[in-house]
C-alpha cells in the first residue's frame, strides 16, 4: 500500500469525543495485555481465541478476542472488547477498568487514588488531545524530528501509567509537556563557585561551552546583573533551570540561599527550547545544533521523581569520557555508522542546608543540577530524517501505525525493512554488551534512528551516564564512578538483549507488525533469529562470551515493570541495585529464538 493510499483509507471521526472513546478502548487493551503478560491477570478462554477477565467483585466481565504471541504477548483485538456488568453492556471505560481490577493487580485501597492520578494523567495525553495536534502516521513518516517527538502518545511500551507528571498543574502541562510541543525559555541563575560541582569530558571547558551556548552578549548581561547586586562574577557559576523547577522548588526551598545571594537570578535563555519525551530534557529549537539541556524537574513521572543530584553530575561526564574513549576507534561500530551522543558537561549545586542533613540519594539533593548532551542534528545529512525509536510503536488516531507508514514510504518489503532495522539497532547494542561488557537501557526513547526515505540506516544512542551498567573490573575505569559498575552472574548477563531488547521493545513492536498484517509474529522472530545468527557469525572472537551469555537460551527471567511501579511510584527501582533483584524468579519467558539458533 502506498503512503497516499494510507492517507485516504480512513475517515476521521467528526469530533474529539470519538477519539476519546478510541483511546479509552486502546488503553483498556493495554491494561489487559500488559498485566496478563505480567501474570497479574489470568484471562479465561471461553472459546478458541475468546477470553474473559472478571472484576474482583465478580460483577463485571471484560470480554475480548486475542492471540497469545511469543513472549506471552497478548495481541488483543480492541474492537472486540466488551464491558458487561450484571448482563448489561456498558461503554468501555479505562478508568473504570482499573478500579474494577485493582485488587487483582495488587493495588490496595490506599494506593488506588495515587495510581489513578497517574493513570488518568496518562490517558489524557491521547484521549484529550486537541484535533489540531493530531497528525496521521502517513504524514509523520515525512515529518521532522521535533514534530515526531511531540506527536508521540504511547509513552513506555510496557508501563501503563507512564506519564503521571505528578506536580504539574493543567497550565504546566500546556507550557512544558512534550506532547504539547510548546517552546519556552530556560531560567538562568548564578551560584557560588564553592557550592557547585562542575565536570566535563576531555576537551570541553565549561565556561567556553557557555559562550558557545549563550553568546558573549548574554553572558555579559548576566555579569552585569551580578555586579548590580554587589556580586563579583568570578565568584559564581552560571547554570540553567527548568522554569517549573525555578517557580515551584528553587524560589521556595532555596529562599534563604537567594536572600544570601548564594544563588542569584540573572535572566532567561535567549534561545527557545522544546521538551522531549523524557520531559526534563529539552531540545534547542532556535539553534538545533546546540546541546540538549537536561535539568532537575522534581515531578513524579513513571516510577521516579525526576530530580538530578550534584553527586551524579560530578561523575556523569567522567563516565561518558571513559565510554567515549573505549569505543571511539572501534572499526565495527564505525563501519555500521553507529554513534553515541555524549553528556559533555554537568553542574550541580550543593545546598549548604540540605546537603549536611541528607544522604546521597535524597530528593532534597536533586533540586538544582543540569547537564549538556550533544545534539544529533549535526550528525545527519540534509536528505536524512531523525526519529526517536519510540516512534516505531506509535499508532495514530485512525489506528494506522507509523512503522507501517515508514515501510510504505521505503518501497521495500516489510521483511527487508525489518532486517535493516535490526542491523541498525540490535547488532550494535549486542556488540557493546559482548565486546565491551557495557549494558545500556536501549528502549525507544533512548535511541534515535537515522532514516533515509523511511529506511533505518544507522542509530544514535543517548543517555549514557545514567543508563550504562559496566560489568567486570575494566582497566582505567575512574574510581569515583563506581556507581555504574555491576557484578551480575553470567547466566543473566544476556538479559541486556533478551529482556531489555526482546521483551521491552521488540515484543510490542512484533505485536504491532502482526496486528497490522505487515509480518506475522512468527515471521518477525524468524527475522530476529536470522539477524542474531548473522551477528554471531560475524564475531567469532566473541564465541566464549556467546557461550556464557547465551542469546538462544531456552528461557529467561521476566521483569514486571508495572509491578515494580506499583510497589513504589517514586522510586520504581534502585538503579544502584543488582539487576538480578528485579527479576521474578517464578516467571520464566520462553525465548522466541531459542529453537532458531545456529546449528
Amino acid at each position: 500500500m502506498t503512503v497516499e493510499q494510507i492517507r485516504h483509507t480512513r475517515t476521521a471521526p467528526s469530533d474529539t469525543v470519538s477519539y476519546r472513546q478510541t483511546y479509552h478502548r486502546r488503553i483498556a487493551r493495554k491494561i489487559l495485555a500488559e498485566f496478563s503478560h505480567e501474570r497479574a491477570l489470568s484471562p479465561v478462554e471461553t472459546a478458541p481465541g475468546h477470553y474473559v477477565v472478571s472484576s474482583a467483585d465478580g460483577d463485571t466481565e471484560y470480554r475480548f478476542r486475542a492471540e497469545i504471541l511469543a513472549l506471552e504477548n497478548w495481541a488483543i483485538d480492541e474492537s472486540s472488547l466488551r464491558r458487561v456488568r450484571r448482563g448489561e453492556e456498558l461503554p468501555v471505560d479505562a478508568i473504570a477498568l482499573v478500579v474494577d481490577l485493582a485488587p487483582l493487580l495488587g493495588i490496595g485501597p490506599q494506593a488506588l487514588p495515587d495510581y489513578l492520578e497517574e493513570f488518568i494523567n496518562t490517558l489524557a495525553i491521547s484521549a484529550e488531545r486537541s484535533d489540531e495536534r493530531r497528525v496521521t502516521a502517513a504524514d509523520l513518516a515525512y515529518a521532522d524530528f521535533q514534530t515526531i517527538e511531540k506527536t508521540m502518545t504511547e509513552g513506555h511500551p510496557c508501563i501503563v501509567a507512564n506519564a503521571g507528571r505528578l506536580g504539574f498543574s493543567a497550565e504546566d502541562i500546556e507550557r512544558y509537556a512534550p506532547e504539547v510541543g510548546n517552546h519556552f525559555r530556560l531560567v538562568w541563575v548564578a551560584a557560588r563557585r564553592e557550592d557547585c560541582d562542575v565536570a566535563t569530558v576531555g576537551g570541553v571547558d565549561y565556561d567556553a561551552m557557555l559562550v558557545d551556548e549563550l553568546g558573549v552578549e548574554t553572558l555579559a548581561d548576566f555579569d552585569a546583573v551580578l555586579r548590580e547586586c554587589g556580586c563579583e562574577p568570578d565568584d559564581y557559576r552560571y547554570l540553567p533551570v527548568h522554569p517549573w523547577q525555578w517557580t515551584e522548588k528553587l524560589r521556595k526551598l532555596y529562599s534563604a540561599d537567594l536572600a544570601d545571594r548564594r544563588i542569584v537570578f540573572v535572566g532567561e535563555s535567549p534561545d527557545l527550547y522544546q521538551a522531549q519525551q523524557s520531559i526534563r530534557t529539552v531540545f534547542n529549537s532556535t539553534r538545533p545544533t546546540r546541546h540538549y539541556v537536561k535539568g532537575a524537574l522534581s515531578i513524579v513521572n513513571m516510577g521516579f521523581t525526576r530530580g538530578m543530584s550534584a553527586d551524579y553530575m560530578r561523575t556523569t561526564p567522567l563516565i561518558n569520557n571513559w565510554v567515549r574513549g573505549l569505543v571511539a576507534d572501534d572499526p565495527y561500530l564505525a563501519a555500521i555508522g553507529f554513534e553515541m551522543i555524549f553528556e559533555v558537561a554537568a553542574i550541580g549545586y550543593r545546598s549548604p542546608t540540605f546537603t549536611q542533613i541528607t544522604q546521597p540519594g535524597s530528593e532534597y539533593r536533586k533540586i538544582l543540577s543540569a547537564l549538556w548532551r550533544e545534539s544529533p542534528v549535526s550528525l545527519v545529512g540534509s536528505d536524512e530524517q531523525l526519529a526517536t525509536m519510540a516512534a516505531l510503536l506509535h499508532v495514530d488516531h485512525h489506528g494506522d501505525s507509523l512503522v507501517g507508514a515508514f515501510i510504505a514510504r521505503s518501497g521495500i518489503p516489510a521483511a527487508e525493512w525489518i532486517r535493516r532495522y535490526l542491523r541498525t539497532y540490535l547488532h550494535p547494542i549486542a556488540y557493546l554488551l559482548y565486546r565491551y561488557e557495557l549494558k545500556f537501557s536501549p528502549h525507544g526513547e533512548n535511541l534515535i534512528l537515522v532514516l533515509d526515505n523511511g529506511i533505518p540506516v544507522r542509530a544514535i544512542l543517548k543517555d549514557i551516564g545514567e543508563e550504562v551498567s559496566v560489568f567486570g573490573d575494566p582497566e582505567g575505569f575512574p574510581e569515583n564512578c563506581a556507581r555504574v559498575l555491576t557484578a551480575e552472574p553470567d547466566e543473566i548477563r544476556n538479559l541486556g538483549v533478551l529482556s531489555d531488547i526482546f521483551d521491552d521493545f521488540l515484543r510490542p513492536l512484533a505485536g504491532i507488525l502482526h496486528t497490522h498484517r505487515l509480518v506475522t509474529d512468527g515471521q518477525f522472530w524468524d527475522l530476529v533469529a536470522e539477524s542474531l545468527r548473522e551477528f554471531v557469525a560475524a564475531h567469532p572472537d566473541l564465541d566464549d562470551k556467546f557461550a556464557k551469555w547465551d542469546l538462544f537460551a531456552p528461557h529467561f527471567g521476566a521483569v514486571h515493570m508495572n509491578g515494580l511501579q506499583l510497589r513504589n511510584n517514586k522510586r520504581m527501582v534502585d538503579i544502584e541495585d543488582s539487576y538480578a533483584s528485579l527479576i521474578d524468579a517464578g516467571h520464566l519467558l520462553a525465548n522466541p529464538v531459542a529453537d532458531r539458533g545456529p546449528r
